[in-house]
Formats: structure tokens, C-alpha cells, sequence
């Protein structure tokens, strides 16, 4: 397991936050693939469809950083039952900019702290692990302030200036 930390309960902590955020990707990914459906004729739908085309992506650059971290991650069935749930919720309510907001803010320090443990090597996936969720806060907060459409606006221009993004999306032997 490429890690930096050497103290066994810098290791722990390590496991258990890299978990976490493959299992928040696979949450993150299935409910905005259903909040971008269920909403693609409401304002939000802009927003929420630019998150998922964002998780999209992700869920490419995750997969191939689990191999190299030679983490086996599968998602188990609660993570897959709440992204699909909170994805069916949208049917019911739309869920704002605030109620993300007070989600990702506590969670990038966290985020912080996996990158600062990981082994050096993966700084860039680790970088983007950070960035994304950076990213996410930016937009929830534009779209808070100025509206769905420009909170959208962020996301895309995340995804295709991305330069890790930029390098998965090209294919193996193109590189």
C-alpha cells in the first residue's frame, strides 16, 4: 500500500479516509447520475448534470489510481443503496446549494489530511482528490449566490481544465 505514514495509527487513519472517499465517489456518482435525470427540466438540472459528468470522470481516474495504490475497492451494498436513494429523493425535493455546502466544507480538511499521508508518488491523484472536492464547494457557492447555470459553469470549467482529467481521458498508448 503506497503510504507515507509510518506510525501504525497514521496507516489506520490513512485506510480508513481513503475508504471513505472511494466509497463518497461511488455515493457521489450514483445520486447525481439520478438527480441529473430526475431534474434535467428544472433549473438545478444544469447544475446537478454538470456534477455528474464531473463524477463520471472521476469514477475513471479513481478506478485507475486504485490499481496503482493496489487498493481493492469495492463499493458495498449501503454505499450503492444511499447513492441511489439520495438519487430518488430528488423526485421529492431538490436539494440546494446550502445543504452541499454544509456537507464538502468539513470534509476537505479530511481530504487535506489523506493527501498529507499519502505517499509522495501520488501527490497528482492526491491533488485531485482535494481539487475536486474544491472544486464542488466553489460551485455550490456560485450557485448559492448567482444561480444554478453559473454554479454549473465552474464544474465544466473544472473538468476540462483539469490536467490529471486531461491525461486519463487520453488513451494508453496516446500518452
Amino acid at each position: 500500500m503506497p503510504i507515507s505514514a509510518t506510525e501504525a495509527e497514521d496507516q489506520t487513519l490513512y485506510m480508513k479516509r481513503l475508504k471513505y472517499e472511494f466509497d463518497n465517489r461511488t455515493f457521489a456518482y450514483l445520486s447525481m447520475k439520478k438527480a441529473a435525470h430526475v431534474l434535467k427540466d428544472d433549473p438545478a438540472g444544469v447544475f446537478y448534470q454538470a456534477y455528474y459528468d464531473l463524477e463520471v470522470v472521476n469514477q475513471d481516474i479513481y478506478k485507475r489510481n486504485a490499481i496503482s495504490l493496489n487498493f481493492d475497492y469495492k463499493a458495498n451494498w449501503f454505499t450503492r443503496f444511499r447513492g441511489h436513494a439520495a438519487g430518488l429523493a430528488t423526485h421529492l425535493v431538490t436539494f440546494r446549494p446550502e445543504s452541499l455546502i454544509k456537507v464538502i466544507v468539513p470534509y476537505i480538511p479530511k481530504l487535506e489530511q489523506l493527501r498529507d499521508l499519502a505517499d509522495p508518488q501520488h501527490q497528482q491523484f492526491f491533488d485531485h482528490v482535494v481539487a475536486q472536492e474544491q472544486a464542488q464547494l466553489q460551485a455550490s457557492q456560485i450557485a448559492k449566490e448567482e444561480g444554478w447555470a453559473q454554479g454549473a459553469k465552474v464544474l465544466r470549467g473544472f473538468v476540462d481544465g483539469n490536467e490529471l482529467i486531461k491525461t486519463v481521458a487520453t488513451p494508453v498508448g496516446d500518452q
